[in-house]
């Protein structure tokens, strides 16, 4: 195994301070309501774009075709305001885990609400942001290596909410989010293991300690 490099600090998709404005700023002209879990969601229901704003809860965002997990959402967030992801066929959806308090207007209504208080600078700004995610998100899938797909896996999983870690499989969270074997996730993680590059008990994620760069 060669030393580590800084790839782990780009791992992690997180909320710009815009979209969370965004969401403060539009929260008192829509209603939440409490969706359980397990709930799908699609970005156009019907041949209508759909916005949803989610104040609390842990959502994922799902590809269907083949199940993969992408990410989880951080919340607060916004999610279907640009609607690209509908025009474009993608294919994605989201998942509640948890009950989550979440608003639904269409796309178009978000946007009448964006132009009526003024909110375009904040609307760009989060645009930028889930373009920068939408990016990650794609260097996650395709690394070069099942190593290096691991690597950035258990990054992401680390970074999880706790109550999420806890109760994941770091074997379960790979596997959701790759297409990779379970002999050969199961294979580098034993690897790992042995090496004391991580800390897993009873299967879960509890520590990483140096990870290489390359394995």
């Amino acid at each position: 195994m060669k030393p580590r490099d800084n790839a782990e600090q780009n791992t992690q998709l997180l909320s710009s301070q815009a979209t969370l404005d965004l969401v403060e700023k539009l929260s008192p002209h829509v209603t939440y309501v409490k969706v359980p879990a397990r709930r799908r969601l699609y970005y156009s229901a019907k041949g209508v774009d759909m916005c949803y704003l989610i104040r609390s809860g842990l959502v994922h965002i799902r590809r269907d075709i083949d199940e993969i997990v992408l990410s989880l959402l951080p919340t607060p967030n916004i999610a279907g305001i640009t609607n690209l992801l509908s025009k474009t066929g993608a294919g994605l959806f989201l998942e509640t885990l948890s009950e989550c308090e979440i608003a639904t207007i269409t796309t178009e209504h978000a946007h009448k609400l964006v132009d009526e208080l003024n909110l375009w600078e904040l609307m760009a700004k989060h645009v930028t942001k889930v373009a920068s995610n939408t990016y990650l998100l794609q260097v996650r899938l395709t690394a070069p290596t099942a190593y290096e797909i691991v690597r950035f896996q258990l990054f992401g999983l680390m970074r999880e909410p706790e109550s999420l870690r806890d109760k994941t499989s770091a074997a379960k969270y790979i596997m959701d989010r790759t297409h990779l074997s379970r002999s050969s996730v199961m294979k580098i993680l034993a690897q790992l293991k042995q090496g004391d590059y991580v800390q897993i008990e009873d299967g879960i994620l509890k520590a990483l300690n140096n990870l290489p760069a390359r394995y």
